[in-house]
């Protein structure tokens, strides 16, 4: 909490965002306008809950926020009243500089009226913006999600990627970021030795499945 209260002096009220381990800090007083649910709380209090949301909120979700959102895929698991949650929601996001990005969160609530259409098991990709809200179900928390999505199309279930192939692609993005080559490579060819890289890949590989066993 010391280096978040120097943080917070030295940004306190300004038009700023500051980057922490677990997350975006956002000073200007004016961001708390945007975030759902947010209307009854002080300055102060939106810049401590933003710390204490820290590595706890949809960190992808958050990519696409300060990014570009492509599309996102996900099976629906209940469905209520108001809103329908999916099991998982696939995300394929794009940063500034053209570089793709893929991941998941897990259990998203999305409003139910646009998907009236569509049951419990059913797949789908859309589009949609991604918001700013606060969070109440274990303490109070800011989180990102989903909403006005548009484009909804009934898909395939093998089109949904495995947890194997969301660790495959960000190996390899891992290795492209790192490659000595990066700066003369155009991403479609890759400039390195095949074999050289089949080996970066089996070790990488080989560490993710120990870190999770």
């Amino acid at each position: 909490m010391g280096g978040f209260s120097v943080l917070k002096k030295a940004n306190y009220g300004k038009n700023v965002c500051t980057q922490m381990e677990g997350g975006v800090i956002f000073f200007n007083p004016d961001s708390l306008k945007e975030v759902v649910g947010a209307g009854a709380m002080t300055y102060d209090e939106y810049l401590d809950v933003q710390f204490q949301s820290m590595g706890k909120m949809r960190s992808y979700f958050e990519m696409c926020y300060f990014n570009y959102a492509m599309e996102f895929k996900g099976q629906i698991e209940r469905v209520t009243k108001s809103n329908v949650c999916f099991e998982r929601v696939f995300v394929r996001g794009m940063y500034s500089d053209g570089e793709m990005f893929d991941g998941k969160e897990d259990h998203v609530w999305v409003e139910k009226p646009w998907f009236e259409s569509y049951h419990i098991g059913d797949c789908v990709k859309f589009y949609a913006d991604v918001y700013r809200y606060v969070k109440k179900g274990n303490g109070k928390l800011i989180d990102y999600s989903l909403r006005n999505p548009k484009g909804i199309k009934k898909i395939a279930s093998y089109e949904l990627p495995s947890d194997g192939d969301l660790i495959i692609q960000g190996i390899n993005q891992i290795i492209c970021e790192t490659c000595f080559w990066s700066e003369q490579c155009n991403r479609v060819f890759c400039m390195r030795d095949s074999k050289e890289r089949k080996i970066l890949q089996e070790q990488m590989l080989e560490a993710v499945k120990g870190k999770n066993t």
